[in-house]
Protein backbone atom coordinates (compact mmCIF):
# COMPACT_ATOMS: atom_id res chain seq x y z
CA UNK A 1 0.00 0.00 0.00
CA UNK A 2 1.60 3.50 -1.06
CA UNK A 3 1.37 5.92 1.71
CA UNK A 4 0.24 9.59 0.78
CA UNK A 5 1.76 13.08 0.48
CA UNK A 6 2.96 14.36 3.67
CA UNK A 7 3.64 17.63 5.07
CA UNK A 8 6.53 16.24 7.06
CA UNK A 9 7.99 14.61 3.31
CA UNK A 10 7.93 18.21 1.90
CA UNK A 11 9.93 20.13 5.12
CA UNK A 12 12.38 17.32 4.77
CA UNK A 13 13.38 18.13 1.00
CA UNK A 14 13.01 21.50 1.18
CA UNK A 15 15.34 21.20 4.18
CA UNK A 16 17.99 19.11 2.23
CA UNK A 17 17.54 21.32 -1.08
CA UNK A 18 18.14 24.37 1.01
CA UNK A 19 20.70 22.48 2.64
CA UNK A 20 22.50 21.77 -1.08
CA UNK A 21 21.77 25.88 -2.05
CA UNK A 22 23.56 27.11 1.51
CA UNK A 23 26.73 24.83 0.63
CA UNK A 24 26.63 26.24 -2.70
CA UNK A 25 26.95 30.23 -1.86
CA UNK A 26 29.66 29.18 1.01
CA UNK A 27 31.52 27.86 -1.86
CA UNK A 28 31.12 31.12 -3.58
CA UNK A 29 31.09 33.72 -0.77
CA UNK A 30 34.69 32.95 -0.49
CA UNK A 31 35.42 33.30 -4.15
CA UNK A 32 33.64 36.87 -4.36
CA UNK A 33 37.04 38.77 -3.13
CA UNK A 34 38.85 36.52 -5.95
CA UNK A 35 36.02 38.27 -9.11
CA UNK A 36 37.59 40.81 -10.48
CA UNK A 37 34.08 42.07 -12.61
CA UNK A 38 32.49 44.40 -10.56
CA UNK A 39 28.91 43.01 -12.14
CA UNK A 40 29.55 39.34 -11.33
CA UNK A 41 30.52 40.77 -7.44
CA UNK A 42 27.48 42.44 -7.37
CA UNK A 43 25.91 39.32 -8.44
CA UNK A 44 27.26 37.02 -6.33
CA UNK A 45 26.30 39.59 -3.41
CA UNK A 46 23.04 39.32 -4.53
CA UNK A 47 22.58 35.55 -4.33
CA UNK A 48 24.96 35.09 -1.05
CA UNK A 49 22.19 37.93 0.67
CA UNK A 50 19.26 35.53 -0.71
CA UNK A 51 21.07 32.65 0.71
CA UNK A 52 21.57 33.90 4.54
CA UNK A 53 17.91 35.58 4.85
CA UNK A 54 16.96 31.95 3.05
CA UNK A 55 19.38 30.00 5.55
CA UNK A 56 17.92 31.93 8.71
CA UNK A 57 14.23 31.22 8.28
CA UNK A 58 15.50 27.45 7.23
CA UNK A 59 17.08 26.93 10.73
CA UNK A 60 14.07 28.39 12.11
CA UNK A 61 12.09 26.01 10.19
CA UNK A 62 14.00 23.04 11.05
CA UNK A 63 14.57 23.63 14.14
CA UNK A 64 18.13 24.36 14.01
CA UNK A 65 17.16 28.10 15.42
CA UNK A 66 14.65 29.03 17.62
CA UNK A 67 11.56 30.40 15.92
CA UNK A 68 11.81 34.30 16.44
CA UNK A 69 9.16 36.50 15.03
CA UNK A 70 11.31 39.39 14.73
CA UNK A 71 14.07 37.51 13.34
CA UNK A 72 11.75 36.07 10.86
CA UNK A 73 10.82 39.02 9.73
CA UNK A 74 14.05 40.85 9.12
CA UNK A 75 15.53 37.89 7.18
CA UNK A 76 12.17 37.77 5.17
CA UNK A 77 12.56 41.25 4.50
CA UNK A 78 16.27 40.95 3.35
CA UNK A 79 15.10 37.69 0.92
CA UNK A 80 12.37 40.47 -0.65
CA UNK A 81 15.09 43.02 -1.45
CA UNK A 82 17.65 40.16 -2.51
CA UNK A 83 14.85 38.83 -4.78
CA UNK A 84 13.41 42.18 -5.97
CA UNK A 85 17.29 43.11 -7.13
CA UNK A 86 17.90 39.67 -9.07
CA UNK A 87 17.04 40.76 -12.56
CA UNK A 88 19.07 44.49 -12.09
CA UNK A 89 21.92 42.85 -11.30
CA UNK A 90 21.64 40.06 -13.88
CA UNK A 91 20.93 42.37 -16.54
CA UNK A 92 24.26 42.76 -18.30
CA UNK A 93 26.44 39.50 -19.02
CA UNK A 94 28.80 40.30 -17.02
CA UNK A 95 31.64 36.99 -17.19
CA UNK A 96 34.17 36.28 -14.94
CA UNK A 97 35.53 33.04 -14.86
CA UNK A 98 34.17 32.37 -11.16
CA UNK A 99 30.75 32.82 -11.86
CA UNK A 100 28.01 30.20 -11.83
CA UNK A 101 26.00 32.20 -14.06
CA UNK A 102 24.83 30.27 -17.45
CA UNK A 103 24.78 32.25 -20.78
CA UNK A 104 21.55 30.81 -21.69
CA UNK A 105 20.25 33.65 -19.03
CA UNK A 106 20.88 36.34 -21.24
CA UNK A 107 19.57 33.81 -24.36
CA UNK A 108 16.79 33.17 -22.20
CA UNK A 109 16.14 36.70 -20.55
CA UNK A 110 12.06 36.55 -20.51
CA UNK A 111 11.85 33.32 -19.03
CA UNK A 112 14.98 34.08 -16.52
CA UNK A 113 12.96 37.46 -15.59
CA UNK A 114 9.88 35.27 -15.24
CA UNK A 115 11.90 33.01 -12.58
CA UNK A 116 13.64 36.00 -10.86
CA UNK A 117 9.66 37.18 -10.13
CA UNK A 118 8.32 33.93 -8.85
CA UNK A 119 11.09 33.92 -6.17
CA UNK A 120 10.37 37.68 -5.68
CA UNK A 121 6.59 36.84 -5.21
CA UNK A 122 7.82 33.70 -3.08
CA UNK A 123 9.54 36.02 -0.63
CA UNK A 124 6.59 38.06 -0.60
CA UNK A 125 4.34 35.39 0.18
CA UNK A 126 6.74 34.12 3.82
CA UNK A 127 4.39 33.82 6.41
CA UNK A 128 6.70 34.82 9.36
CA UNK A 129 3.99 35.20 11.97
CA UNK A 130 4.29 31.46 13.46
CA UNK A 131 6.47 29.06 13.04
CA UNK A 132 3.86 26.55 11.74
CA UNK A 133 3.13 29.74 9.17
CA UNK A 134 6.47 29.89 8.08
CA UNK A 135 6.78 26.31 7.53
CA UNK A 136 3.80 26.25 5.42
CA UNK A 137 5.10 29.12 3.26
CA UNK A 138 8.92 28.51 2.94
CA UNK A 139 8.80 25.81 0.78
CA UNK A 140 7.45 27.60 -1.88
CA UNK A 141 10.44 29.88 -2.01
CA UNK A 142 12.86 27.05 -1.95
CA UNK A 143 11.27 25.59 -4.76
CA UNK A 144 11.26 28.95 -6.64
CA UNK A 145 15.13 29.20 -5.70
CA UNK A 146 16.06 25.64 -7.09
CA UNK A 147 13.54 26.15 -10.32
CA UNK A 148 16.05 28.75 -11.16
CA UNK A 149 19.12 27.70 -10.51
CA UNK A 150 18.09 24.45 -12.01
CA UNK A 151 17.84 26.01 -15.45
CA UNK A 152 20.67 28.86 -14.65
CA UNK A 153 23.27 28.22 -12.08
CA UNK A 154 26.29 26.17 -13.03
CA UNK A 155 26.82 23.79 -10.49
CA UNK A 156 30.07 22.33 -10.88
CA UNK A 157 31.69 24.81 -8.71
Amino acid sequence: MTQGFRPQHLAIAVTLAALVLATAALSQSGQISQVTNPGVQARMSTMNRANAALSTLNDMMGGRALFDRDRAGAARKDLMAATKSIPSVFRKPHADPLSNARPLIWSNWRDFKLKAKRAQRAAWNIDTDSLSDLRQSLPRMVLACLHCHDTYRDGTR
